[in-house]
């Protein structure tokens, strides 16, 4: 703990902006009540009907906290500042201050000094026996109220590119593994680079020489700097905040969805791309939180945003191997029937739903060949292979419709 930080105790209101602009007031008492102070600009696509009506909840809503930390983190941030603070919901929110994922940003009595920055190729190319990643913990853990139940460090203003003439600064997120999840981050490395490959535009993405850091670059700034609204599907679908919640649902719902907020064919499309790539590297952790949408700060461009957090799960034997969400009824694996009447709706109609399926299936088999990487993990290549042969070769259904016993990654 930094002794010259002063922390206040509680964080009983915070004041929501973008961009420097001022949206409304959340407070914190018997219950969570926001109230926003104009009418001009909605602090969430959810919340976009005329009126100053404020909200008011037991529980934030899912705009304001679907970026809180959640396992891992939580129980650090928490431990760390347990003499000092009493850390819930609305602490957290304070902690995030202008890092939080999209264009909110969240003021309170909470003062924290800028965080020392650091450049990508220290990270790369660390080789202290001490392990990088818990000294990278204890200097951020202050600004590192990110989503999501893996270790991972926020990192601002990383140098990322230094010539004689510039210095290209980003946002970065550095995750590790622990001994459950052995190699987790070649294996995230390994599945973004496939998704690359195969023209998914995935963020930037880059592994560490002794293969215990994984390093991406965050995506919710245009090229401009201007931040990026950002809502995932938890938010979207209006979830709870029960930490089960971005396992009930389905993807059938998530391109309806995506029609329903974008009304762009284009965007369902690409979303359902992101599902069948998916199915196909064989993530069992595609859950709501691990799609999103983004907008600019009039929310008149929303689209879907970069895929990110892909991993292989069915390589590890500790968690089940199902879906997070059900497809046609079920959290089986699909077959390229399944994927194929996917593509079909009421109100949408996705074209050549074979050829996209064929064309992913074929260039992530291209990359794993060409893959260095996937080498040093043993079995990955023949375990996504073998999610693919099984999706591919497969038109029988033969589906199990019980609920998952074990949860992803927790």
């Amino acid at each position: 703990m930094n002794t010259n930080v002063n922390l206040p105790r509680k964080i009983n209101t915070i004041t929501i902006c973008t961009n420097q602009m001022e949206l409304g007031v959340l407070t914190y008492g018997s219950v969570h009540h926001y109230q926003p102070t104009q009418e001009k600009h909605p602090v969430s696509l959810t919340m976009t009907r005329k009126g100053m009506d404020g909200y008011s909840s037991g529980s934030l809503h899912p705009i304001f906290s679907q970026n809180l930390p959640e396992g891992f983190n939580r129980r650090f941030i928490a431990e760390k500042l347990a003499r000092y603070a009493k850390v819930n919901d609305m602490y957290l929110l304070a902690l995030q201050g202008s890092q939080g994922i999209g264009m909110l940003s969240y003021k309170s009595e909470l003062n924290l000094p800028e965080a020392e920055s650091l450049s990508l190729g220290e990270i790369l190319s660390y080789s202290n026996n001490e392990p990088l990643f818990p000294q990278l913990l204890e200097k951020y853990y202050l600004r590192n109220s990110l989503a999501g139940m893996q270790p991972k460090v926020s990192i601002p203003n990383a140098t990322t590119i230094q010539t004689d003439r510039t210095v290209q600064q980003k946002d970065l997120i550095v995750k590790t593994f622990d001994s459950e999840f052995p190699l987790l981050t070649v294996n995230e490395f390994v599945c973004m680079e496939a998704a690359r490959y195969c023209g998914l535009e995935p963020p930037k993405t880059y592994l560490s020489e002794n293969l215990e850091t994984y390093v991406v670059e965050r995506f919710d700034k245009s090229h401009d700097g201007t931040r990026l609204g950002y809502e995932d599907f938890s938010t979207l679908m209006k979830k709870s905040n029960d930490p089960d919640a971005k396992y009930t649902g389905s993807y059938e719902a998530l391109l309806k969805a995506t029609y329903l907020y974008t009304d762009n064919p284009n965007e369902v499309e690409k979303m359902y791309r992101y599902i069948v790539f998916n199915c196909l590297i064989g993530n069992g952790d595609a859950h709501l939180k691990n799609f999103a949408l983004q907008y600019s700060p009039d929310m008149q461009n929303i689209f879907v945003s970069p895929p990110f957090d892909i991993t292989h799960t069915l390589i590890y034997q500790t968690i089940d191997h199902k879906m997070a969400l059900k497809l046609d009824g079920s959290k089986e694996f699909p077959n390229i029937s399944d994927l194929i009447k996917l593509a079909k709706s009421s109100q949408f109609r996705i074209r050549n739903p074979k050829e996209i399926i064929e064309h992913l299936s074929d260039n992530i088999t291209d990359y794993l060949k060409s893959s260095n990487q996937v080498q040093v993990f043993n079995g990955l290549r023949e375990s996504i292979e073998s999610s693919i042969s099984n999706i591919m070769t497969s038109n029988l259904s033969a589906k199990n419709y019980r609920h998952d016993k074990n949860k992803k990654f927790e």
